[in-house]
Parts: C-alpha cells; structure tokens; sequence
C-alpha cells in the first residue's frame, strides 16, 4: 500500500480555542477540522497491521500502529498553534495511531488510573461523529492536591518539592530518575487510588478529581500538557462494536531532550 507524506495534509480552515483547567491553568489547545481530508487517512489507517506488542504499546489499553512518514509538517503546524517551537520527544517520530475496544477488554491496575506522559501530547481524534464519545480526561490527584508532575531535575520552588517536605520525606526521592519513579508509585499512582473493578477513572472516584474533560470530535486536536494526570474517557461497551481511533504524537519544548528510539514507548 502505496502511502504518500500529503496523506496527513492540515486543513487550511481549521478552528482553534486554548483553555486553562484547574488551579494551575494548565494550557490545553482544541483544533477542529484539524486534517483537510479526514476520510482519506481513515481508509489508509484502517488497513494497517495493528499489534499490542508490549514494546510498541507499553501500557496503552490497545493496539497500535505506524507508518513511516514525515511528521515534521504536522508537528510544525501544532507548534503555531501551541504558541511556541515543539519538537518530536522521540527519533524517528514516525505517524503512530491507536486503536482501542470495549470488547472483551481487560485492564490492568495502571489502565484504571490516569497517567503522565514525557511532556507534551497531541491527540487527533479520528472517529467519524457516530463513533465520537467521551473523550480525554484532566484530573487532580485528591491526597495530594497535585494536578501535575514536573520532570527532574526538581527544585524547592516546585509543588511537589513542598509536598515530600511536608510529609518529611527526603529530597533524595528527586536526585535519580529511579527515585522519582519510586516517589510517584508509592504516593501518586498507588494501586489502591485505581478505579474498582475492570473501568477507565472516567469521572474520578475518591483519590482522582475530574477537572475537565477534552470532547472526542471528528478530526479535533488536542494539545496539552502531559504532565497534568489524564486518561482516556471512556464508558463500558461504547467501543465493542466499532474502534475508538487516534492519532498520538509525544512532543517537547525542549530542543535537546528528544530521544532516539520508538515513538510508541
């Protein structure tokens, strides 16, 4: 199957709106009518070798998949929108897409909770409006009061900083990549804070507060900071029939930081 890099051309009449969700503002951009041909990349998508191969999904509830592509134009395109120059997080930063079902699903403890990701995230939603329902979700960690988890180095200006003082931890906590992972699972991403049973958080429970909920729409961007807890917005048996389609793109506002490897870590 012949793929050609116009495949993913931007719509040169799109609509664009920034809002700012919960005590931080934290910035999320909303695109409509992102792409220019919406039904010509669901005809290729739909024909592409889905996998949930651990190394390419890592804890993503589905399968994806990718075609090797240029995305320089699109990531072009969602930096003017963002505001400021954003860079691929990973290289090669290949077209990454996700499909995702309610039908005969199992989730994990990690699926049932929200989740960050390395910094900035860009999701197309690619579902045609019969199959657009729920959406991306923004919430507030409740034992903590933390909406965001900064990446290291942390410093003692910072939220979570103040936080470990507080509950007389060590700062030691903040000085390797080991000990902040250690850090968030024991106090941010707990598994008795998951959600019960075989359910997305969804509307948050009593560790996770709903901040706002990121609509599922027909070709609709959505651009936001990662490291607000998020996670996908989505009822039981919604997608048991039909896939719940996306695009995902892992961005940074650091030029320095990409990293060489797969884009669907």
């Amino acid at each position: 199957m012949e793929i050609n890099d116009d495949l993913l051309e931007i719509n040169p009449n799109l609509k664009s709106q920034v809002a700012y969700v919960g005590k931080g503002k934290h910035k999320a951009v909303l695109v409509d009518n992102f792409y220019k041909d919406l039904e010509k990349i669901l005809q290729v998508i739909a024909k592409l070798p889905y996998t949930d191969h651990y190394d390419l999904t890592g804890n993503f509830p589905g399968r994806r998949a990718q075609i090797n592509i240029s995305t320089e134009p699109v990531i072009n395109a969602i930096s003017q929108l963002w505001g400021s120059q954003l860079y691929s997080f990973f290289q090669p930063q290949l077209a990454v897409f996700q499909a995702l079902t309610t039908m005969d699903y199992r989730l994990n403890i990690g699926q049932r909770a929200p989740h960050i990701d390395p910094d900035i995230t860009a999701l197309i939603y690619l579902n045609p409006e019969q199959s657009s329902t729920g959406g991306t979700a923004l919430y507030r960690h409740r034992p903590t009061d933390l909406e965001r988890l900064p990446r290291l180095p942390i410093t003692p200006d910072q939220e979570v900083w103040q936080l470990a003082e507080r509950l007389e931890l060590s700062n030691e906590f903040f000085q390797t990549e080991e000990g902040y992972e250690n850090f968030q699972r024991s106090m941010i991403f707990n598994p008795l804070f998951a959600a019960k049973g075989n359910n997305y958080i969804n509307d948050g429970n009593e560790f996770w507060e709903l901040l706002q909920l990121v609509e599922m729409k027909p070709n609709r961007l959505a651009i936001f900071d990662a490291r607000v807890f998020h996670s996908q917005y989505i009822k039981e048996d919604l997608y048991d029939k039909v896939f719940r389609m996306n695009q995902i793109i892992y961005l940074t506002a650091e030029q320095n930081t990409m990293r060489t490897g797969s884009s669907l870590a």
